[in-house]
């Protein structure tokens, strides 16, 4: 997406952008966050009214002019909910027609399997980072700070399983690759390394937590640990800090980036970024009294505003949110997010694959409209696949990247334009694991 150049530029920028406003703005009153939002949105509507073509198309059919109706926070309102099946079917007319503009791409299939691609002003980015730059802030973290992730690195065949960034002082392990002999190593790796920081999905974090409780291997001097992407179930907070000696600081988001929700330093639940997007939690029939749909929208992606977007993902409310937390950081909270909690898929020699891990390998298809990954027993997997065009080429190269997670002993079945299985609601699981409790790996 980014050259890395460019990409520390605009990392750089989020970090000017932090000190000059995010970190004075988690202390805010509540009036200051809403004039701050209002204003925000103010230019937001303007821009998307003058040129995204989806919103100048709805506010003539719902008679919404931003600079005569638009009064008050709640006045946003007055627009529909947008939701997921919408903004696909109108990718393009939510892409603002601004003249020099170059945008991101953000690719995304989230928790539905469905691909979506983003785009994303550079200045949004820039926010993005510096956003990213306070939640890390919190868990006491420096530039440069040692820190090893297990996530976002797929080697080629035949490449190491890490690679180190010097340039920032992160050091990549694959997660795709978490066999126990693996996990071994990875942690023999850490402990000679002594990284600060620890960062990856929840699942493959507990996965290595699990190894270094079994063996009495101890990382010593680690800080924090981040964990993103995936929900943090109890089980795996618990495993993972007990296991490293840490505590964990989860983040929230979506590639969709119209809302971020991160936990600081006082562990009272997650904060709600009120300086980056303007989250609604509505009430549904089908949710308990405790939990809200998220519904949000961003305050400073020009490049393809998403107005009220429902993220398809609940909030379970905490009782005193609306206060500060013991460490002062005004931004509202909840207790958690429910959903995310997607099965896991295992390799024949024991690995173990997250869900995320197969979100990020599918997004690089263009080719592709929808998937779902069904596994009964370690040694199979059945992927039902929609695409555009679905060829030889395609097909051989779908298997190369699996047996890249997998292992070459994994019996791959890939049926394209086969329905997906669904729940008794209609809805469909991106990930269906059938394997037996006793066939997993401990």
């Amino acid at each position: 997406m980014l050259h890395k150049l460019d990409d520390l530029w605009l990392t750089a920028r989020g970090i000017r952008f932090y000190r000059g406003h995010l970190a004075h703005s988690q202390y805010w009153s509540r009036p200051q966050m809403e004039t701050y939002q209002y204003r925000c949105l103010q230019r937001l509507l303007a821009a998307s009214a003058r040129d995204v073509p989806y919103y100048r198309r709805l506010f003539r059919e719902h008679d919404f002019d931003p600079a005569r109706d638009f009064r008050s926070l709640q006045d946003l309102e007055r627009l529909p909910v947008l939701t997921k099946p919408i903004a696909r079917a109108n990718r393009e007319q939510l892409c603002a027609r601004s003249p020099g503009s170059r945008p991101l791409e953000l690719r995304t299939s989230g928790s539905t399997g469905d691909v979506f691609v983003s785009s994303v002003s550079r200045q949004h980015w820039s926010v993005e980072q510096g956003i990213v730059w306070r939640h890390w802030s919190w868990m006491g973290y420096r530039f440069r700070d040692k820190m090893a992730i297990i996530r976002s690195y797929v080697p080629a065949d035949g490449a190491p399983l890490w690679k180190l960034d010097r340039a920032r002082n992160f050091f990549y392990f694959s997660a795709y690759h978490l066999t126990p002999a693996n996990a071994k190593t990875y942690l023999e790796k850490l402990a000679a390394w002594r990284p600060k920081f620890l960062r990856g999905y929840p699942s493959s974090l507990y996965i290595l937590a699990q190894m270094a409780l079994q063996h009495g291997i101890q990382l010593s001097g680690i800080r924090g640990i981040l964990t993103a992407s995936e929900t943090l179930l109890p089980k795996y907070r618990r495993t993972i800090e007990s296991a490293f000696g840490a505590r964990v600081f989860d983040w929230y988001g979506q590639a969709e980036i119209s809302v971020t929700m991160n936990e600081c330093d006082a562990h009272e639940g997650l904060h709600i970024n009120s300086d980056y997007g303007y989250c609604e939690l509505l009430p549904a029939p089908e949710l308990a009294a405790n939990e809200r749909r998220i519904v949000a929208t961003c305050l400073h992606n020009y490049a393809m505003p998403l107005l009220r977007y429902d993220t398809g993902d609940v909030a379970i409310l905490c009782e005193d949110g609306h206060l500060p937390c013991s460490h002062g950081h005004t931004l509202p909270r909840i207790q958690a997010i429910r959903g995310r909690s997607d099965d896991l898929l295992y390799g024949p020699d024991g690995r173990v694959i997250p869900s995320v891990n197969l979100y990020t390998m599918m997004d690089q298809y263009s080719e592709l409209i929808g998937f779902q990954f069904i596994q009964t027993e370690k040694t199979s997997l059945e992927v039902r696949i929609n695409t555009h065009s679905f060829d030889a080429q395609f097909e051989r190269r779908m298997r190369d990247d699996l047996a890249a997670r997998f292992g070459r002993d994994l019996h791959v079945t890939i049926l394209d334009g086969e329905d997906f299985i669904q729940s008794g609601e209609g809805k469909k699981r991106v990930i269906v694991s059938r394997v037996r409790e006793n066939d997993r790996v401990a």
